[in-house]
């Protein structure tokens, strides 16, 4: 039997972030107290994120011309962007056809369209980058996989946010448990050279998103449905009726940008991880 093709899609969250909001990252920021808890401050938090990462990688690799990293989860392409014009030897890997064309504008340097735990590749990195791409990737298979790609000695770094063990309900469904991934890294000997928890400098990342939803999303919506009410009543009632549980759902998922349930039942966590096993 043939294996079964892979599908993949536009994101039209992205879309909506990059074309609307006009940002050109996807991932939290690192914020300080003196910045604003809106866009603009959202920007600058972001590209110290950015800055945050590449100077650690700086740090593991000062000669970059022959270093070879693979940006896995790529987003845009702003964080590859900003280790190519540094010289490093960066490719990017996602899913998301919007991605991909966002990248392949950006910089001319390989971009893979894929999924992680399905990626093949005759080169070997001296680096996996996973920005707040892990929770993403089955854990048994993405270690699996970067066993496959990464050099002997090579590095992995993760920056994302992970769940604690107590933690029950919507704010226990996305990201990994933080102790299920450090026994998994743990078995597969990649040892931790360096970690730090930055969960607090994260947290106004979903306290502006909050403030952004409260100020101007929900508003626009009920503005939208008293016009659409006016003039199609029935219409209106119906649809609402077969949307129930999705406008339910919306409502549920408003936890997720709260960041007193946040800092409950996550941690965002950095890590540098070195794979210690020579093969054989």
């Amino acid at each position: 039997m043939a294996p079964t093709k892979e599908k993949f899609k536009k994101d039209r969250a992205l879309r909506f972030y990059n074309e609307v909001l006009g940002l050109d990252r996807l991932h939290y920021g690192l914020f300080k107290n003196s910045d604003t808890r809106n866009i603009d401050g959202l920007i600058q938090a972001q590209l110290r994120y950015e800055e945050f990462l590449s100077g650690e990688i700086n740090l593991l690799f000062p000669e970059s011309s022959d270093t070879h990293i693979l940006d896995v989860g790529c987003g845009t392409g702003a964080m590859s962007e900003s280790l190519f014009r540094k010289s490093y030897l960066v490719e990017g890997l996602s899913p998301d056809l919007y991605q991909k064309e966002l990248f392949e504008k950006r910089i001319p340097v390989p971009f893979h369209l894929a999924r992680y735990q399905n990626f093949s590749s005759e080169k070997m990195y001296d680096m996996i980058l996973m920005s707040e791409s892990a929770q993403y990737i089955p854990l048994k298979k993405l270690f699996a996989k970067t066993n496959e790609l990464i050099k002997d000695h090579g590095y992995l770094m993760v920056c994302d946010y992970f769940v604690l063990d107590h933690a029950e309900g919507k704010m226990a469904k996305s990201g990994h448990r933080l102790s299920a991934f450090l026994e998994e890294a743990n078995k597969n000997n990649y040892h931790i050279v360096k970690e730090e928890d930055i969960t607090e400098a994260t947290l106004p990342t979903l306290d502006t998103a909050k403030i952004f939803t409260e100020k101007y999303v929900l508003p626009t919506i009920d503005i939208a449905q008293e016009k659409f009410l006016e003039r199609r009543p029935f219409i209106f009632k119906t649809l609402k009726w077969f949307f129930r549980k999705n406008i339910a759902k919306a409502q549920e998922n408003m936890i997720l940008i709260d960041s007193t349930e946040f800092r409950k039942n996550k941690k965002y966590m950095f890590f540098i991880f070195k794979r210690e096993k020579t093969r054989q």
